[in-house]
């Protein structure tokens, strides 16, 4: 079990916010360097996103949102957006994850700098390109319905529970995959299932009694119906389930600094 300094090295990097701010900033920038539209391109894309999928699925496969059949192509393709945006956020973090440490030797190499903070500076860059897709998913909802209600107020609370499992998996990942190499392939493999196996092109109503209580272990299922909630269905979240959900994304993320914290002194030799 960590030591209460370290958790709050690893939980609280306040003594490295300026570090973490410029390399957040970094990795933004360096994903569209010498790029024409630049960050532009942060804002088209889950834009075009958004207009692929609603053709793909409404017009060519003819699909209908299971429990409102009725539902226009703007309410069918936001439904899907929430979903996919949820899913993103989360497959480029912990996609990423296996090769986080391996790929920066330099850094390793370098005993004053902080490992700890990679996860964060991974989740930053991830939850800006993320919250743009969120603004994107809030004003085409507000276009489409005419109105937006008080419960989007909810979304940070969301948010505060999915960073802490994000987190964990992180440091978890990250410091496994400088030992094994194939863990890279391993995660690339799950995810590909795990977006099908998540409430992303249907609703969790839609799938049989006994399939809807296997869903309290699909990490992403409560935050995806939670954002759908209070963006398109104008309810309240079950905070209940999100203090449950917090509670063991805690236990996660205090699981993964455990285990950095515990091999991260093998990490320069490996590398």
């Amino acid at each position: 079990m960590l030591r209460v300094r370290w958790t709050k090295e690893y939980l609280f990097p306040i003594q490295h916010k300026e570090l973490l701010f410029q390399l957040v900033k970094r990795e933004i920038q360096q994903k569209f360097q010498g790029s024409w539209l630049g960050l532009g391109w942060a804002l088209l894309t889950p834009i075009a996103m958004l207009v692929v999928y609603t053709f793909v699925f409404r017009t060519v496969l003819k699909a209908k949102w299971p429990g409102n059949e009725a539902a226009t192509n703007a309410e069918f393709a936001l439904q899907l957006f929430s979903g996919l945006l949820v899913f993103t956020l989360f497959a480029e973090v912990v996609g990423r994850a296996p090769t986080l440490v391996s790929e920066q030797p330099n850094m390793v190499k370098k005993v004053i700098f902080p490992l700890s903070i990679l996860p964060w500076v991974s989740i930053g860059a991830s939850a800006f390109f993320a919250l743009i897709s969120l603004l994107v998913l809030v004003i085409a909802s507000f276009i489409a319905k005419g109105y937006v209600t008080e419960h989007v107020l909810a979304l940070p609370v969301i948010a505060i529970c999915f960073i802490p499992i994000l987190l964990g998996l992180g440091w978890l990942l990250s410091s496994l995959g400088v030992y094994l190499r194939d863990l890279g392939h391993v995660v690339g493999l799950i995810l590909t299932p795990l977006m099908f196996l998540s409430p992303i092109f249907y609703p969790i109503t839609a799938l049989p009694e006994f399939v809807q209580g296997l869903m309290v272990f699909n990490p992403l299922a409560l935050i995806i119906e939670s954002v759908r909630n209070v963006i398109l269905q104008e309810q309240w979240p079950d905070f209940m389930a999100l203090l449950m959900y917090f509670m063991f994304s805690c236990f996660i993320a205090l699981t993964g600094a455990a285990c950095f914290h515990k091999t991260r002194k093998g990490f320069a030799d490996v590398l």
